[in-house]
């Protein structure tokens, strides 16, 4: 509990990378067979076909780890700073949102370059 209290941002970008990084090794050990609405990387683009679903459900999941272990890395090395209470809070808070829109506009500008027909 010491932890969280000394260094919120340290706490919040572990959690999140850990997270990240744990759902991207399960939709990459598990992806989804099928297009469907309710699990693995669902956007426009990626419902196209199924052999972009399949492309999309791959290169997202990689993606995403490498998301989640960037996220634990400044995680671990926000250990060693200590900003000002509520302002490194928002630090983290931007930096976890941030992160999955870098990502999806990585996945979405190669999946473009997949599909023939863009």
């Amino acid at each position: 509990m010491n932890f969280i209290e000394e260094n919120p941002v340290a706490f919040i970008l572990v959690l999140t990378g850990f997270i990240f990084y744990l759902a991207a090794w399960i939709q990459a050990k598990y992806p989804p067979k099928k297009i469907n609405h309710f699990y693995g990387y669902r956007t426009k683009t990626s419902m196209k076909n199924q052999e972009i679903w399949d492309y999309a459900q791959q290169y997202s999941a990689e993606k995403l780890k490498k998301s989640g272990l960037f996220l634990i890395l400044l995680g671990l090395c926000a250990t060693f700073f200590t900003l000002n209470g509520q302002f490194e809070v928002w630090v983290a808070i931007s930096i976890v949102t941030i992160s999955p829109v870098y990502t999806l506009i990585l996945v979405e500008k190669k999946l473009k370059k997949k599909d023939p027909k863009d």
